[in-house]
């Protein structure tokens, strides 16, 4: 463990900080009045993300082997690159930043008391996820082991895998593979969650620097990293989807700040080499999560609408002015580069009919029709939704600029975001409300930070300062309370490590002695802790072992399913059953040994192989 413990801290920098650096070293050089050292160091995380995507995707396309030696000899090759362009920008050339006369931003100057403030509130978020992951290190969440089962097929076979399903892109699998294979450290390790915890703080960075380029004020900067990163730390989609409950989430919400953050200053500062960013940025998140890149794609939609809306009598002036932006050379060259990457290197496998039809139309399942109030609170946040209401009409009453970008990105972003979370109809979006609605936190926190300081700016000057003053502690008291005890409910009431041990073990077991070419295996997903790590220890198929589901998916009337993975557990003696072991070929049966183990043992027809306090394993005679 120690051993891995020092592989990971030496892998890690070079996986997802040493790509970055030469791409931002590239792109900006050594200092930039354009973009501070704050905002240098937080991008380069998400820009070594794409870029080791994107270096896989080239090595699959020429047939090379995604080997550790060499990916690191690839990632060594694009730093070499970054460094010639580098010297050739800013040193061979000669070329003086356009900038250099220009007063650099103060944005992250803090003051002790913000440095403080910020250097706490980094401190407390980073312990509350800590201390929620001590108990869920082990992976076992659901998604996780379906997310590493292709890891570990880009592991075994150095090449990408071909899903088979339109719904799927390999973006968020890769940098699980590459840590591997430059580590030697397995998937069925602390590593997955390690790293989802890194991207998750890279994250709340990233939200940090989007929202002081938006609101140009340092303490709404400084309170960003309390309503980003302490209040509802475990919250989905914060902490609780760090130990794996939904993967492409955690890097998405880093990704999507990014692409608006290149946005806004290239809008507001009519800057092309920040939309060609903002382009290449934009083309990073579409290979890395499909979910996040639908609904960032909504969320420019929504304020570019806003903008016009509201700007209604200059929109012309304002799209030529715009087209004068992204008509330059950089923006240009990087979207001629992604069309020869997207035509000749590797195309998403959901960019497809098949699969935009899955995602737009009427919603066809109940779970689609749009959240109520009550789960649009529980996935924002109590705090963060009264926050957000507050930030609007503060906005609204004092700020109200309409030719100012930054209002257009802070109401257009979240306005669009209900939508999509609560009449999901209106834009014909047909994806589970639930996981629109873990997208929400985003926007809500930027106004939150802004609501939290205009408000406190205005009971300053208020000429009743007492009654401004009980209000506001007020707020501040039910905000930090409620975000800290969401968080601290969410900790599990149980430690599973002793379960999912067992679970690890029952499935080390069966992969000795059975004969996947032959023998089929069906576990019950619903009452077994980390069962979809199962697969990995077979790597025969995305679908193997068999699983009964959730109950509720063998009733959806808009997709029907095979019904045996639920029948043949319920009672594999009575016609049904019998029936459905002919037709599916069971062999084994995996069961929780306090539940349906239990009731296993009494059917003749089947002897029990493996034994443990939570598991049993039962063999068809």
């Amino acid at each position: 463990m120690i051993f891995d413990i020092l592989k990971l801290i030496v892998v890690f920098p070079i996986i997802l900080v040493l790509p970055g650096i030469f791409f931002m070293l590239a792109a900006f050089g050594r200092s930039n009045a354009k973009i501070s050292f704050f905002e240098r160091a937080v991008l380069t995380v998400p820009f070594s993300i794409i870029i080791i995507d994107l270096i896989c995707f080239i090595l699959n396309r020429f047939d090379i082997p995604i080997k550790g030696v060499i990916l690191l000899g690839s990632i060594i090759i694009f730093c070499l690159i970054g460094f010639i362009a580098y010297q050739y920008r800013f040193k061979s050339r000669g070329e003086k930043n356009k900038e250099a006369d220009l007063q650099p931003d103060n944005l992250f100057n803090f003051s002790n008391w913000q440095t403080i403030f910020i250097l706490l509130s980094i401190f407390v978020a980073v312990f509350i996820r800590v201390a929620y992951l001590s108990d869920t290190i082990v992976p076992s969440a659901t998604d996780l082991g379906h997310h590493m089962y292709w890891s570990q097929t880009i592991i075994d076979s150095g090449k990408l895998p071909v899903y088979g399903m339109p719904d799927f892109i390999i973006g968020e699998h890769i940098i699980f593979a590459a840590v591997n294979l430059l580590s030697g450290v397995g998937l069925m390790t602390a590593m997955p969650t390690l790293l989802l915890l890194f991207v998750n703080i890279a994250g709340i960075f990233t939200l940090v620097i989007l929202a002081a380029r938006l609101f140009k004020n340092k303490n709404i900067t400084a309170v960003m990293f309390l309503v980003a990163g302490v209040l509802y730390a475990i919250n989905a989609p914060q902490g609780k989807y760090v130990s794996g409950g939904v993967v492409g989430n955690i890097i998405g919400d880093m990704l999507i700040p990014v692409v608006l953050y290149f946005l806004y200053r290239a809008l507001a500062e009519k800057d092309s080499f920040f939309g060609g960013l903002f382009l290449f940025s934009l083309i990073g998140i579409l290979y890395t999560h499909h979910l996040s890149s639908f609904i960032l794609l909504f969320s420019i939609a929504g304020i570019i609408f806003f903008y016009l809306a509201v700007n209604f009598r200059g929109i012309f002036n304002i799209i030529l002015a715009w087209i004068k932006i992204f008509a330059r050379p950089f923006p240009i060259a990087v979207l001629l580069i992604a069309l020869i990457f997207f035509i000749f290197v590797f195309m998403p496998s959901y960019f497809n009919p098949s699969a935009v039809s899955q995602a737009t139309g009427a919603p066809t399942k109940i779970t689609r029709v749009g959240l109520n109030l009550n789960q649009i609170e529980m996935n924002a946040g109590s705090g963060r939704l009264i926050l957000g209401a507050l930030g609007m009409l503060l906005i609204a009453v004092l700020a109200w600029k309409p030719k100012k970008y930054w209002i257009s990105f802070a109401a257009g972003w979240v306005i669009i975001s209900l939508v999509m979370a609560y009449k999901p109809n209106l834009l014909l979006i047909n994806i589970p409300s639930d996981r629109v609605g873990n997208y929400l936190f985003l926007p809500f926190s930027i106004l939150s930070a802004y609501a939290l300081v205009k408000y406190f700016e205005l009971f300053r000057k208020s000429a009743s300062k007492f009654f401004a003053s009980v209000l506001l502690y007020a707020l501040m008291f039910f905000i930090i309370t409620n975000g800290l005890s969401d968080s601290a409910d969410a900790f599990k009431s149980k430690n599973q490590f002793q379960e999912i041990m067992e679970t690890y073990h029952s499935a080390e077991f069966l992969s000795k002695n059975v004969d996947t070419s032959k023998d089929i295996i069906l576990k019950d997903h619903i009452n077994i802790a980390g069962d979809s790590f199962y697969k990995l220890f077979f790597m025969k198929d995305y679908k193997y072992p068999l699983s009964r589901g959730n109950l509720s998916r063998y009733v959806d009337p808009t997709k029907p399913r095979e019904i045996c993975t639920r029948d043949i557990i319920d009672d594999p003696e009575n016609d049904t059953g019998k029936a459905c072991l002919s037709d599916t070929g069971v062999d084994y049966v995996v069961l929780n040994a306090q539940l349906e183990g239990m009731s296993f043992e009494k059917y003749p027809s089947f002897s029990k192989v493996y034994a443990s306090n939570y598991i049993s394993v039962f063999k068809k005679n």
